[in-house]
């Protein structure tokens, strides 16, 4: 007796094609020193983050740091100008993301912002600019600057939240 296709096995839904595949738990950008690069990275890791199940009030800290940070490194790292197209070569900034356990049994995110620019000091005295650091220190739990010579380094982590719930 032949048994109609729309009966047969093959055609009932299997569980493994619904399954989600397991998000990296350590997230690599790397971009180029323009005034695009700060939107690139707040996609990118707003996608990372989401895939994370991050809670969305923290989710926006993160990423709005990471985004002062990537301009940060356009603008003072490189002496990339506001309104400038310029795309200098071999001026990367690189994001480097990692979700680490917490000392309290959630979890928190270890970032670092890379530039192979020259590190600026603020300038003493007052101005409308050199916000960028205390409005990222504000948000996260701890913040470390590392100027070389060869660049600067800026690492982030940020507070810490609860573990997520098993995907089912």
């Amino acid at each position: 007796m032949m048994v109609p296709p729309c009966d047969r096995d093959e055609w009932a839904p299997r569980p493994h094609a619904f399954r989600r595949a397991a998000v990296d738990a350590v997230l690599r950008v790397r971009l180029g020193a323009e005034w695009v690069a700060p939107s690139l990275a707040r996609d990118r890791l707003t996608t990372w983050l989401t895939e994370h199940r991050w809670p969305s009030d923290q989710l926006d800290d993160v990423v709005f740091a990471v985004s002062e940070a990537v301009s940060n490194s356009v603008e003072h790292g490189y002496g990339i100008e506001a309104r400038s197209t310029a795309r200098p070569d071999h001026a990367p900034v690189e994001i480097d993301a990692e979700v680490v356990p917490a000392p309290d049994g959630g979890r928190q995110i270890v970032l670092a912002v890379r530039d192979r620019g020259t590190w600026r000091p603020p300038v003493p005295g007052p101005s409308d600019r050199g916000r960028g650091l205390p409005l990222i220190r504000s948000c996260m739990a701890e913040v470390v600057l590392r100027p070389t010579a060869a660049g600067t380094t800026l690492v982030i982590r940020t507070p810490s939240v609860p573990q997520a719930a098993p995907r089912s």
